[in-house]
């Protein structure tokens, strides 16, 4: 038998490290270590088998509580149908430790729809279109480059963004990680929400060819529980140009912002990356907004950052964006659906609204934000910038959450609170 670590052939088998995210800091990272087996086995249909190390070499066999999680044989069937199009059957047979999760993300592990065959064939289904995508706009005849540069950033930013919501914290010998647990609250009486916020302050070292100094950012993110609001409303809300001042306290200041350029990244309404630029009253430059939104049966994304100011060219923010070698400060939300609701499909839409569902309801929503600024200085003297964004992110929640009030009426349940410890929030 030959194991190889790098490219394989027909019939070898590959070693690989995989890492399975779920897009909330509450859930830990599952980190696996497979063989990867792919045959030919007929005319036009390939097999891929995966299968975890544990156990075989020699290794002993342990628990999945000392693994997070073990792949048990799994994999998919690919036919080619000689039409263009493809048959992919994919099933999933893996182990994982219940008890290292949240009560409240259980049932999304229970249905399949965090880590299951739902998941894997969503995002293969997404990847596909948005790498078709990205082939299109860069094929010679098409003569579109500036579609090219928008969705090569999208992509930096949307690398930033999964690291700073699910990645491991930096913790380098050129880097340092800080994790910080912020609680705060709003509103009184019947009206209060309790927050539990994870702030990851991490340093950037300096240098490079232009000698900048280090810098220190911060990253804070937390996970909301939406019992009534199914996630495509939430996906609609936060895409809605009109309505984006009410959440976005930031950029958009209580206005609307608008779309110069877009650019469709899959065959459902709202997959695309936009340019934006928010509508201020004339007393202050206009800043131009790069966001990506990104939606299939398993879940949603609205990934979003400045990238200039309007009074600047357009070719060339993109283009100063474009010679960063990272993008340190993207923010946005990822909405996952919260398993307690029959699964879902997406239909196609050809409206600009929010795509459609079918196969019965979808329960609610577990709604994550991340916001990342650069600090004033080093900690422990930006004590009061943490605690600044702290209270931005409940004020954000809180107007998210009203989505939830709308459609209490015919939520099912005793109860739109949280029973975790921090009221409607989970950490």
């Amino acid at each position: 038998m030959f194991v190889s670590t790098g490219s394989f052939a027909d019939g070898q088998i590959q070693l690989m490290n995989a890492e399975m995210w779920v897009q909330s800091p509450c859930v830990p990272n599952r980190t696996v270590k497979i063989l990867r087996y792919c045959k030919l086995v007929a005319e036009r249909q390939w097999a891929v088998m995966d299968v975890s190390v544990d156990g075989i070499f020699g290794q002993q066999v342990l628990p999945a509580r000392y693994m997070g999680c073990r792949l048990l044989p799994s994999g998919c069937l690919i036919e080619d149908m000689s039409n263009g199009h493809c048959k992919v059957t994919w099933i999933v047979h893996a182990e994982y430790d219940e008890t290292t999760m949240p009560p409240t993300f259980r049932p999304l592990f229970l249905n399949g729809q965090a880590l299951g065959a739902h998941r894997w064939l969503a995002s293969l289904q997404r990847q596909r279109e948005h790498a078709a995508a990205l082939y299109s706009s860069l094929y010679p005849g098409n003569n579109n480059a500036e579609a090219a540069g928008m969705l090569k950033l999208a992509q930096q930013m949307m690398a930033s963004f999964y690291a700073a919501v699910s990645g491991p914290i930096p913790r380098t010998p050129a880097t340092t990680g800080i994790i910080n647990d912020w609680f705060g609250s709003i509103g009184t009486g019947v009206e209060r929400f309790d927050a539990a916020v994870r702030m990851v302050t991490w340093e950037k070292p300096g240098g490079g060819a232009a000698g900048e100094p280090a810098s220190w950012y911060l990253s804070a993110t937390t996970t909301l529980r939406l019992p009534c609001t199914p996630p495509e409303r939430v996906f609609g809300y936060l895409r809605d140009e009109q309505r984006r001042g009410e959440w976005d306290f930031v950029f958009a200041n209580g206005a609307a912002v608008q779309e110069l350029r877009s650019v469709s990244t899959g065959y459902l309404s709202g997959n695309v990356v936009s340019i934006l630029s928010n509508m201020t009253d004339g007393t202050k430059g206009r800043v131009l907004i790069l966001q990506e939104a990104r939606t299939d049966a398993s879940g949603s994304l609205v990934v979003y950052t400045p990238i200039g100011e309007e009074a600047m060219a357009m070719d060339a923010a993109m283009a100063a964006a474009a010679a960063a070698s990272s993008f340190p400060t993207p923010s946005g939300f990822a909405i996952l659906p919260d398993g307690r609701g029959s699964k879902a499909r997406h239909a196609p839409s050809t409206s600009s609204s929010a795509p459609v569902l079918r196969d019965g309801a979808t329960g609610g929503s577990l709604v994550t934000m991340a916001y990342q600024v650069l600090l004033p200085g080093p900690p422990p003297d930006t004590a009061g910038a943490i605690d600044d964004i702290g209270k931005l992110i409940c004020h954000v929640m809180e107007t998210i959450k009203m989505l939830d009030s709308l459609v209490l009426g015919f939520c099912t349940g005793s109860s739109s609170r949280c029973k975790h410890g921090h009221g409607d929030y989970i950490f």
